[in-house]
């Protein structure tokens, strides 16, 4: 009998006591960060299996999911948490949070592949992302991968502005972002994991993360 795929990672032991610390404050100053980084550490997990990666990769990306928006920390919660859509120069600071994150990181030793991706988490296919616009394979994939799996879950999870996507919904604007937002292999794979999934998430009604 086929074993279906878990879209819950295993623990990962954060070895350097610095990132544990940050990523206590992070959790500490918003418990949305907490559980949405630890749902996108699941599929990214998750993906990695996917896509044929290794266990030493698989357990990488998982930790990258835990770490990947590290960089809030330097943003407040006035904006973080804000009930509404936010003004331009809220967005510029949002879009620092991933140089925000490659800075704490890459300090330290051992960590410079993490910091790397989570420079890049929020690069797009066709370049228009940020904050270099990088495209396609300039992206390093564990970046692909994580730009997927904390799209789908914000769009699973409710805004102050909006209501959550259906897993189906979501699912389609995917699809929809596929070389425009998304790398298509990345997006297929995401697609196939969900349809062996025993369970899909269900939509949260708790506000997710910033993006």
């Amino acid at each position: 009998m086929e074993t279906q795929p878990s879209l819950t990672a295993p623990e990962f032991e954060i070895e350097d006591k610095t990132i544990r610390t940050l990523m206590g404050v992070l959790y500490e100053k918003s418990s949305r960060e907490e559980q949405h980084s630890r749902r996108v550490s699941g599929y990214c997990f998750a993906l990695g299996t996917q896509l044929g990666l290794s266990l030493e990769q698989r357990i990488q990306l998982g930790k990258i999911g835990l770490l990947h928006d590290i960089g809030k920390i330097s943003i407040p919660n006035t904006i973080l948490d804000k009930p509404g859509h936010l003004l331009p120069t809220e967005w510029q600071e949002i879009h620092q949070h991933p140089v925000n994150g490659h800075r704490f990181l890459s300090a330290v030793v051992g960590m410079d592949e993490v910091a790397e991706t989570v420079l890049a988490h929020h690069e797009r296919y066709d370049g228009e992302g940020y904050p270099h616009g990088l495209r396609g394979q300039q992206i390093p994939l564990n970046a692909r991968i994580v730009a997927v799996a904390d799209a789908y879950d914000a769009m699973v999870s409710a805004r102050p502005y909006r209501n959550c996507l259906t897993h189906e919904e979501a699912i389609e604007e995917l699809r929809r972002g596929t070389k425009k937002q998304f790398d298509p292999e990345v997006v297929q794979a995401f697609c196939d994991l969900m349809d062996g999934a025993s369970e899909v998430p269900k939509p949260s009604k708790s506000l997710p993360p910033r993006a």
